[in-house]
């Protein structure tokens, strides 16, 4: 009987931890228009809302070992919507429209675009962005033909940093190889680039929590 209880009281305990660690990875996240934890009602941004990124130096793609250079691109922009305002159980998303690449090494396009998603990095106005999809982009080496890389669902991308205007640093994604020549391919390359958001216009982006009771 004292070995059941035991086993009973056991169940309870796990079952608490599961749900307060389920509450604890519960995605709460918003984008915000003043830099404030959570975002006061009336702040947040609105699904629908425009978000456009401009590149402020060059977009570079490296192989993972950053010794050889793949493709450099002076001009890249990056514009969607956010399909969400998020919430108390859900991060907010942003459409990807357009991914630009221009005054490239070799001719840069990208084929597919899905959402990107923000997800707030506790104790901080930041956010840490993956990918909600599937992203490829073919870079032609003219004379090897072209390489398709891409990330997929749930691969990092880079981090959102606060302010007015707030700044994108793509510097984690790794991408891999879709297609393309042994040769002049690598397996996997990293993308790094600085971005800096232009619309929403003259106002503060900051990555919050959702204020309960909205």
């Amino acid at each position: 009987m004292r070995y059941a209880k035991m086993l009973a009281l056991a169940a309870v305990a796990a079952g608490a931890l599961m749900a307060f660690i389920g509450a604890g990875t519960a995605s709460a996240t918003v984008l915000c228009s003043t830099t404030a934890d959570p975002c006061p009602t009336g702040q947040d941004v609105l699904a629908g809302t425009v978000v456009d990124l401009s590149s402020t130096g060059s977009t570079v793609l490296t192989d993972t070992s950053g010794e050889t250079t793949l493709d450099t691109c002076t001009v890249s922009t990056l514009k969607g919507k956010t399909t969400n305002t998020g919430g108390t159980t859900e991060t907010v998303e942003i459409g990807v429209e357009t991914l630009s690449w221009e005054k490239c090494t070799f001719p840069t396009k990208t084929l597919k675009t899905a959402d990107l998603e923000v997800h707030k990095i506790a104790t901080t106005s930041n956010g840490t962005v993956t990918a909600g999809g599937t992203f490829e982009v073919t870079i032609n080496t003219i004379f090897f033909g072209s390489c398709i890389y891409g990330v997929t669902k749930g691969t990092s991308i880079g981090d959102l940093t606060e302010g007015k205007p707030a700044i994108f640093h793509a510097t984690k994604a790794v991408a891999e190889k879709f297609s393309g020549s042994a040769a002049a391919c690598p397996e996997t390359s990293l993308w790094t680039s600085t971005y800096t958001v232009t619309e929403p216009k003259e106002t503060t982006l900051s990555v919050s929590t959702f204020a309960q009771g909205q």
